[in-house]
This record gives structure tokens, C-alpha cells and sequence, in this order.
């Protein structure tokens, strides 16, 4: 199969999401471009599909067999017949449901952004939609708030947080919940966030613990009496903290890293997953901290923000959506103390072929400093060298993991390869997957050290004699955008470039993006463009002040309403490069931080493929 056949097949995945269970009753929706379907699997494990379903964010009503959730505007949350698929009762929210959690007596605590909310890049950097005309933005108005209602019965309750917004949030019923909050309302907020108890009645909190981390899925124990909390670095992917909430306590515990979701079986036991290296782990922690049960899989699991997550169905039993390079996305069941997945549907069997003919490898090799680094390769059959594309991830703090075909970047990875390229997907200092001093070693060394290391594994492909050194590329999105506009200024051994989403300028990044002053701060080691040292250390990184030294043609595409990386700075890039080298700027209508319109990714593929072939790194 060609590249661009390959491509259109990609697009028309029918991926498995939202998946949660209720005893051995799992269900889960399935994204296509006929929306989001419900689907039930019970006993018999065969899918049964909801019909004039379109939800997400599926929970069920523990030990009811009830199923709610949001509809597909996120504008309303819902409740579901789980034979059927018929609306039983629907609340509208004013704004978007980003979170549920249901009691067994039926209450639900919702998450709801305010229209005019902005999103960050894992949600596609797009505004909550809102009616205003014109549109006003004033600080603090615009919050995540904390919505009660019960699913059956007419109206809500907003629980009154005054100024705080709230990121995540867990409640075991009763008149308290656990949420991550922060005073800034804007994205930028996540990076300074504190761990607190809300008393849902008024609205008063507690705060618990304070980091200058970040923080992700909140969970209290079934008796009330403690909390666990992620901490980590950005998109969290990071250490559990242990809190006593009689002695307020805080514990951290050192038995596992990388963690990405856990939830408790019992009041003494917690199951957890995350990932390792290129792959994902799981299992059993005890609630002293002590890990009886871990074990490692080479593939991916599915779950909210993309991040691995399982839900518990039975004894020693938990359901995912599983994949691996030889095996598209799929609901799969596994062991919690042992891994080991098995597909239950097979919505996407049809895709598999796409991986014949490849060869993919784990890869690893050293930075000039000595420092381990690891990556993965697509490449087709047979003996190189091959023209080589470096695809750079975006966070930094993400990875390229083992995933059927990895999704950034356009969905470019495995049609790259189809189409004659090695594919190098390195994992720099910064990623997440090998802990937290990993991914913390890019702190202040951001387009330095992590670059040095994406180059020392082009020299290896060289080296091997797996890629030709006259025909190399390099391409990413986000962060990844940033790292392929800062590389094409620092060397000249790229033939191509294609920047998606970057960032140009870490000076103006601080108000121009909706997570700036947040998330720099945190990378940046707090440098303040407001102060000439701070100033001159973000411009010394910013590929636009550098780019007088640019040789490589580039291709940049951006979405016309992405909040995290603005068009505005887009525009500045493509004029100050379109002085130097062969440059070109394509602006995607309605698309945010990535493109999701079928007709987009398609132009953005061909753009890709033909832009590599110009330029002479493509036959």
C-alpha cells in the first residue's frame, strides 16, 4: 500500500474510547467520522452497539447497570439505557462537560469549563464554544466548576469555588471531594496547582498539598480517610503522593514512576498503570506504598488526554483499549497482576496489513554527554541506507510510544515509511517513560540538550548504515514544531523541514499562549521576559531571533484558532524564514493545536509528502 492509501486508511480507524466497566459489564464508545457510538459488552463478550448514540465520557452508576454520560456537544450529560441506547433523562450545563463521576445512589459531580474557556493543546487549544457577540475576556471569569446533580431528576447545583478553577476532581459521595484547583483560571494555571478538599455544600476548601510539579487524577480512598494524587512534569506522567487526611501527612511513594492513572480496589490496595520505556506497565500498589504486582507490555493502552488507563472488571481482571505495532487499537482484556491482553473486539482488523512490510525497532543510543536515550524506528524492508525523517514529539514531556501508528504528527510515522523513509522517533531528555530525572533534564536546557540528542540518533542511523546523511528531514508538532524550527537554524544537514504548531519565540510565547506563564515558568527555570537576563536567555533558544542562520526550506502548518500556539506567531516565523530559504505557511480554517477535519489531515499529508519529495529527500 502506497503512502497516501495508507494515510486515508489511518483516518478511518474506528478507535475504541471512554472505556469503563460495572462488574463484568464493560461498555465504551467508538470515535469515527459517524461520531462517537456507545457499544456494551457483556458476559458474552460481544460488542453491542447503541444505536443514535453519540456520547462520551461514558460512567457507570455503580452496581445499577445504569450508564450516563456527556453528549456529544458536551453540552449536556445524560442518562443512557444500556439495552437500547434511549435518552432516559438529560441536564443541559452552560458550557462543556470535561469530567463525570457517579455514586451508587446516582449523584453526579461534574467538571464543566464555562463557554469562552480556553483549552490547552491536549484539547486542541480551541475555545469552549460561547454565544457572546462581541466576545469579552475578563481575568477570572471564566472558570472550571464542580456541578452536582442526580441522574433522573430535574436541575443542578454549582458548587460556589469563588475565583478557583478545578482540574481534576474525585468524590466517593458524601459532602467532600478531592480536586486539583488553581487561582488562575487559564491553562496556564495547571502548572501552578494545589491538591485540595471541597466542601460541596459551600464551597470552602482545604488545601492538602501545594508543588511546583504538576498534578493529575485525584483519588480518595473508599473509607474517606486518605488520598493519592499523581505528580509530575506537565502532561503527568509521574510519582503517586500518599496523603493521611487525619494526620495530613504527605507520603511519596518511591516504588513506581511514570504512573498516568490508579484508582483504589479497596481500602488497602490501589491498581495503577502508566508507562515504561517505549511501553506501559500496571499493576498492584498497597496502600503503605509497597508494589506486589508490576509487570511491562511493548504496546500502548488507551485512555483520557491519550495517557494509559485501565478499568478493573472482575478478580484480577481489567479492560483497555490495547495496541500494539502489530495489532490496531482494540477493547482487550488483561491481568492487573500480570498483563498480558487479549483483543475483544475487531473493529480495525482491516488495518493490520499496513504494518507488513515494516520493520520497527526499539532503538538506543548515547548523547554526547554519555546520557542513555531511546527511540523507535519505522522502516521499510530490506537493507538502507534510506532517506531518514525525524519526527520530534511534542510536551517535551510525552513520548513516542509503541502504538499501531503513532497519531501526532498528522499520522505521518507509518505512511512516511510506506513511502521509502526510515522514520526515527527519538525520545530526548524530557520525555516521559524513563522517570523523573529524565524528563526534568530538559528544565533549562530546552532546544540544547534535547536536540543533541535527537541528532545523536540520526548519526547512529548513519552510522549503521540504515539512513543516507544527503537525505534527511526533520518534522514535529507542539514543542515538537518548536524543536524542528530551532534545529534547521542550528544545523545544516537537513534537507526539509516541516513545522506544525511550533513555537517561534519563547519571549512573546509568555502572552500570546494560553498556557504561557505556566508552562514556561516551569521549563524555563522561571526566566522573566519582563527582565533583560530573562529576555536574553528565551531569545538565545527562539528559533525567530535566529533565523538569519536558517538553510533548510520549511513547511509550516497551523490551525487558524489554536490558543496555544497562535497563528500570529505562525506568521512571524514563515516571514522571518521566507527571507532566508524556500518557505511556505498554510492555515488550516476552524482547526486548533491539531487538525481533525478528514479534508485537513488529507492536504496536510499531501503537502508533507510533496514538500519531502521537492526538496530531494523522497524519491
Amino acid at each position: 500500500m502506497d503512502a497516501r492509501a495508507a494515510h486515508e486508511a489511518l483516518a478511518a480507524v474506528r478507535l475504541p474510547m471512554d472505556v469503563t466497566a460495572d462488574g463484568g459489564t464493560i461498555a465504551f464508545t467508538v470515535l469515527s467520522g459517524e461520531g462517537q457510538v456507545v457499544h456494551v459488552l457483556g458476559a458474552d463478550e460481544r460488542p453491542r452497539p447503541l444505536p443514535e448514540t453519540n456520547h462520551t465520557l461514558l460512567r457507570w452508576i455503580p452496581g445499577t447497570g445504569r450508564l450516563v454520560a456527556a453528549a456529544g456537544g458536551l453540552d449536556r450529560i445524560e442518562e443512557l439505557d444500556p439495552r437500547t441506547g434511549e435518552v432516559l433523562w438529560s441536564l443541559p450545563v452552560d458550557g462543556a462537560v470535561e469530567d463525570l463521576t457517579a455514586t451508587a445512589d446516582g449523584r453526579i459531580l461534574a467538571r464543566v469549563a464555562d463557554p469562552g474557556s480556553d483549552r490547552d493543546g491536549m484539547h486542541l487549544g480551541l475555545r469552549v464554544p460561547a454565544a457572546e457577540d462581541p466576545f469579552t475576556d475578563v481575568p477570572g471569569a471564566r472558570l472550571r466548576r464542580l456541578v452536582l446533580a442526580r441522574a433522573g431528576t430535574p436541575g443542578s447545583t454549582v458548587v460556589p469555588l469563588g475565583t478557583h478553577t478545578v482540574w481534576e476532581a474525585d468524590w466517593q459521595g458524601g459532602d467532600t471531594a478531592v480536586a486539583v484547583v488553581s487561582a488562575d483560571p487559564a491553562p496556564s494555571g495547571y502548572y501552578r496547582p494545589e491538591l485540595a478538599l471541597v466542601d460541596l455544600r459551600d464551597g470552602s476548601t482545604r488545601t492538602l498539598l501545594t508543588t511546583p510539579w504538576q498534578l493529575a487524577r485525584p483519588r480518595f480512598s473508599p473509607d474517606g480517610t486518605r488520598v493519592v494524587v499523581v505528580e509530575g512534569l506537565s502532561i503527568v506522567s509521574g510519582q503517586v503522593l500518599h496523603v493521611d487526611l487525619g494526620s495530613g501527612e504527605t507520603t511519596r511513594w518511591d516504588a513506581v514512576d511514570d504512573v498516568t492513572d490508579l484508582g483504589w480496589l479497596d481500602a488497602d490496595t490501589l491498581w495503577f498503570t502508566g508507562w515504561s520505556g517505549t511501553g506501559v506497565h500496571g499493576g498492584v500498589l498497597r496502600a503503605d506504598g509497597t508494589l506486589p504486582h508490576r509487570w511491562t507490555a511493548s504496546g500502548a493502552l488507551g485512555g483520557r488526554d491519550g495517557q494509559p488507563s485501565l478499568a478493573p472488571c472482575g478478580p484480577d481482571r481489567v479492560a483497555a483499549v490495547w495496541e500494539d505495532p502489530a495489532r490496531p487499537p482494540e477493547v482487550a482484556v488483561g491481568s492487573l497482576t500480570t498483563g498480558g491482553f487479549t483483543s475483544l473486539t475487531g473493529f480495525n482488523t482491516a488495518l493490520a496489513p499496513l504494518a507488513e512490510g515494516l520493520v520497527r525497532e526499539e532503538l538506543r543510543w548515547h548523547a554526547p554527554d554519555g546520557r542513555s536515550i531511546e527511540g523507535l524506528l519505522i522502516r521499510p524492508m530490506g537493507s538502507g541506507p534510506f532517506p531518514l525523517v525525524v519526527l520530534a514529539h511534542g510536551g517535551p514531556t510525552w513520548l513516542w510510544a509503541q502504538w499501531f501508528a503513532p497519531a501526532e504528527s498528522n499520522q505521518m510515522a507509518l505512511p512516511l515509511a510506506l513511502a521509502g523513509a526510515a522514520v526515527l522517533l527519538p525520545n530526548p531528555r524530557g520525555s516521559s517513560g524513563r522517570g523523573q530525572d529524565h524528563a526534568r533534564a530538559v528544565i533549562g536546557r530546552f532546544g540544547e540538550a534535547d536536540l543533541d540528542d535527537v541528532l545523536a540518533g540520526a548519526d547512529k542511523l548513519i552510522a549503521d548504515g540504515v539512513a543516507d546523511p544527503e537525505r534527511q528531514a526533520i518534522a514535529g508538532l507542539s514543542y515538537g514544531g518548536y524543536l524542528t524550527a530551532w534545529a534547521v537554524t542550528q544545523t545544516r544537514r537537513f534537507r526539509a523541514a516541516v513545522v506544525m504548531s511550533g513555537v517561534p519565540d519563547w519571549v512573546s510565547f509568555r502572552t500570546t499562549s494560553v498556557i504561557g506563564g505556566g508552562y514556561d515558568a516551569v521549563y524555563h527555570w522561571d526566566a522573566d521576559p519582563a527582565t533583560r537576563e530573562g529576555r536574553e536567555f528565551l531569545a538565545a533558544r527562539s528559533p525567530i531571533f535566529h533565523a538569519m542562520d536558517v538553510s533548510t526550506p520549511t513547511l509550516i502548518l497551523h490551525g487558524e484558532q489554536d490558543r496555544v500556539t497562535t497563528l500570529g506567531e505562525a506568521e512571524r516565523l514563515y516571514r522571518a524564514f521566507a527571507a532566508e530559504v524556500p518557505a511556505q505557511l498554510v492555515t488550516y480554517p476552524r482547526e486548533g493545536h491539531e487538525l481533525v477535519e478528514p479534508e485537513h489531515c488529507a492536504d496536510a499529508r499531501d503537502r508533507i509528502l510533496d514538500w519531502l519529495t521537492r526538496h530531494g529527500v523522497l524519491a
